[in-house]
C-alpha cells in the first residue's frame, strides 16, 4: 500500500486531528481497494469511518478513540437485535474460517444489548500518519478476508 504523507505540522509523531487522521485512513483504504472502494460505500462521522455494501447495518469501522489512545478496527452488526445475534452465531460457528481469513487477533462479542461486532483494538497514543497507514492496511485485510464469508453466509440485511 502506498504510504501517505503527513499533513504539514505533524512531523515528529505529533497527533493529527481525528478528522485528518480518518482522511488518511480513507486514502489508504481507497488506494488499496480502488477509487470505487470495491463496490463499497463510505461514510465518515465524528471519530469513525465506515465502509459498507447495501445497508450500513453491516459495516466495517475504523474508530479513533482519542480518550483511550486506541484505534478499533471491526466488522459491526448494528441492525435488528435478532439479525445481529444470528450473524454473530454464524460467525462463531465458522471460527476456523474466520481466523484463517483474518487472523486470531479479532474478538467476536456482544457490544450492546442490540449490537454485535468482530473487532480488534490497537494502541494509538498519537493519531499519526503511520498509525493511519497501519489502520488502513488492517481494515483492508479485514474487508478482503471477511467479504467472502459475509456473502457466503448471507449476513447482509439489504
Amino acid at each position: 500500500m502506498a504510504r501517505q504523507r503527513a499533513p504539514s505540522g505533524t512531523a515528529g509523531g505529533k497527533s493529527l486531528r481525528v478528522h485528518d487522521f480518518l482522511a488518511l485512513v480513507h486514502e489508504g483504504v481507497a488506494a488499496a481497494l480502488g477509487k470505487k472502494l470495491g463496490g463499497m460505500e463510505m461514510r465518515q462521522r465524528f471519530s469513525y469511518v465506515q465502509y459498507f455494501r447495501g445497508t450500513p447495518n453491516v459495516h466495517y469501522e475504523i474508530w479513533a478513540q482519542k480518550k483511550t489512545g486506541r484505534v478499533e478496527i471491526g466488522l459491526h452488526f448494528e441492525g435488528e437485535r435478532d439479525a445481529n445475534y444470528a450473524a454473530a452465531e454464524l460467525l462463531a460457528s465458522r471460527a476456523p474460517d474466520v481466523q484463517a481469513a483474518i487472523g486470531p487477533e479479532y474478538e467476536l462479542e456482544e457490544w450492546t444489548q442490540v449490537w454485535t461486532r468482530l473487532h480488534r483494538s490497537l494502541p494509538a497514543p498519537s493519531l499519526t500518519a503511520d498509525v493511519a497507514a497501519d489502520a488502513a492496511s488492517r481494515a483492508v485485510a479485514l474487508i478482503r478476508g471477511m467479504e467472502p464469508i459475509i456473502d457466503e453466509l448471507g449476513l447482509r440485511t439489504d
